[in-house]
């Protein structure tokens, strides 16, 4: 159950977008694939005609999300944005997330660095964090 959540967490890396009318912008930026910084995204995605699937959504290893909407997908679990809210320089967000058996709230905290990158943490441990790449296919 702990691997489920963690997926969750890095589905839910993608989702800080600010309320209001930065919202649908945010979001509008945030399309697309996104990859674990130092992962190929070549490994990670593909590109079927006009869509982006992951090469192996079995993989047990959580280096990418795909955003397309309002929709966070992850190897093996789609997550929904509940709440966001900004807080100085990050955002938290609270999703819900599904997989085939488990749903399930959670909440993630990141700070965007550029159209290109952002980094996941948790608030608790704001010097541990994760960063991401956006693949540009």
């Amino acid at each position: 159950m702990v691997g489920r959540f963690s997926r969750y967490l890095a589905v839910g890396a993608v989702l800080g977008v600010s309320a209001g009318t930065a919202t649908a912008a945010s979001m509008e930026a945030m399309q697309g694939a996104w990859a674990m910084s130092g992962t190929d995204c070549n490994a990670v995605f593909e590109k079927k005609g006009s869509e982006i699937h992951f090469r192996d959504p079995g993989s047990s290893l959580d280096t990418g999300i795909i955003v397309s909407g309002s929709k966070v997908v992850g190897p093996s679990a789609t997550c929904t944005t509940a709440k966001i809210r900004e807080e100085g320089d990050h955002f938290n967000v609270l999703l819900s997330c599904s997989d085939a058996v488990l749903s399930s709230s959670v909440s993630m905290s990141f700070r965007m660095i550029d159209a290109t990158h952002f980094d996941r943490f948790d608030p608790s441990f704001p010097d541990f964090s994760l960063s991401y790449i956006k693949c540009p296919f």
